[in-house]
């Protein structure tokens, strides 16, 4: 059967497991992964507990929006607390309701600290990027894959 004219614009099955607790199935979309030529990268997590802390302060060279929410039937309904710094002097703000965080590129951010989830949140982590890319504070490539970031984290010991 030969293929539909726009067929190619459907991106069947984006899922992968988890890289952060818990560590259930995540949409992941990098536009310019795979032979695609979008610059946009779309990251879709459920979360629901228990509390956990992720993330080494990292930044890019394109925006990022972070679109904390509630639950699938009220996205306003966050019941969670939610820890996350910016900046290099790390500023902690506290996320206690649906919030959008815009990250301007190049803006060091993270970690980010889940304290507390009494009911399931989601985050959507939307990249105006084409490819996932994390560069520390002097512009050094950073790992992205959580046996990566464990071997970062025991060098910075």
């Amino acid at each position: 059967m030969a293929e539909s004219k726009y067929g190619k614009y459907l991106i069947k099955a984006p899922t992968l497991k988890g890289d952060f607790p818990p560590l259930a199935q995540r949409m992941v979309y990098d536009g310019k992964v795979a032979g695609g030529t979008a610059d946009v990268g779309i990251r879709y997590s459920y979360f629901y507990g228990p509390p956990f802390q992720f993330e080494v302060p990292h930044k890019h060279d394109y925006d990022q929006f972070l679109c904390f929410l509630g639950t699938p039937e009220d996205v306003r309904d966050f019941d969670a607390e939610v820890e996350i710094w910016l900046g290099e002097e790390m500023e902690k703000h506290t996320i206690t309701e649906s919030t959008i965080v815009h990250v301007p590129a190049g803006l060091m951010h993270c970690p980010m600290n889940y304290k507390r989830i009494s009911k399931p949140i989601m985050l959507i982590n939307i990249t105006l990027g084409g490819e996932y890319v994390k560069k520390g504070a002097k512009g050094e490539l950073l790992p992205w894959k959580p046996e990566d970031m464990k071997k970062l984290r025991k060098k910075r010991e």
